[in-house]
C-alpha cells in the first residue's frame, strides 16, 4: 500500500510511503502566504497544487492520502487563511472523488511533533533533526512535517501493513 503524505503550507511538503522501505520526499515550491493576497494569486496556487496532484498520481497511483491539519494562528491575514483552507479542500476533493476514493487522514501538528520528537512542543528544526536520525535527509521542516504525518497516517489506515519507521 502507498500512502502520499503532505505538508501543505507556503510551499508543499511531501513524502511517499511504501512499506518496507524509506519514504521518499520533496517540495512542492508555492509563493509566500503571510501578506494579503488577492484572489487572482490564491487561484494560481490552489490550481497549481490541483494540477500537481493530477500529475503526481499519474505516475505514483497512491492508495490514501493524509495531510497535516492547517496552523492558523491570531493575526493570519484573510489571504493565507484562504490558501491553507483551500488546500486542504482539494486534498479531501481528491480523496473523496468517486475517480480516486482513497483512505484519508488530517494529522494534528502536535501530533506529528509527538510522533517524531517525543514531544508536542517541539520547533520545527526538532522535527527535521529527527527525520534525520532516522537517515531521511529532508531539506526543509516541510518535508520533515510530511514524513511525521506519513508515519501516523501509514498506520492509522493499514496498520497490518507497518511503514518502515523509527
Amino acid at each position: 500500500m502507498k500512502l502520499l503524505a503532505l505538508d501543505l503550507s507556503s510551499n508543499i511538503g511531501w513524502a511517499v510511503f511504501t512499506a518496507g522501505a524509506p519514504p521518499r520526499f520533496g517540495t512542492l515550491p508555492l509563493a509566500r502566504t503571510d501578506d494579503e493576497v488577492g484572489t487572482e494569486h490564491i487561484a494560481r496556487i490552489c490550481g497549481t497544487f490541483g494540477n500537481w496532484l493530477d500529475d503526481f498520481y499519474s505516475v505514483e497511483r497512491w492508495d490514501g492520502i493524509a495531510w497535516e491539519a492547517p496552523f492558523l494562528k491570531p493575526g493570519d491575514k484573510v489571504g493565507k487563511i484562504k490558501i491553507l483552507i483551500g488546500l486542504v479542500g482539494i486534498a479531501f476533493a481528491f480523496a473523496g472523488s468517486p475517480k480516486h476514493l482513497m483512505p484519508y487522514r488530517e494529522i494534528e501538528p502536535k501530533a506529528l511533533k509527538k510522533r517524531m520528537t517525543g514531544r508536542q512542543d517541539a520547533e520545527k528544526v526538532d522535527v527535521i533533526k529527527a527525520c534525520w536520525s532516522l537517515g531521511w535527509k529532508v531539506k526543509n521542516d516541510h518535508e520533515a512535517d510530511a514524513c511525521g504525518v506519513g508515519l501516523i497516517a501509514y498506520r492509522d489506515i493499514w496498520p497490518v501493513h507497518q511503514a518502515r519507521a523509527a
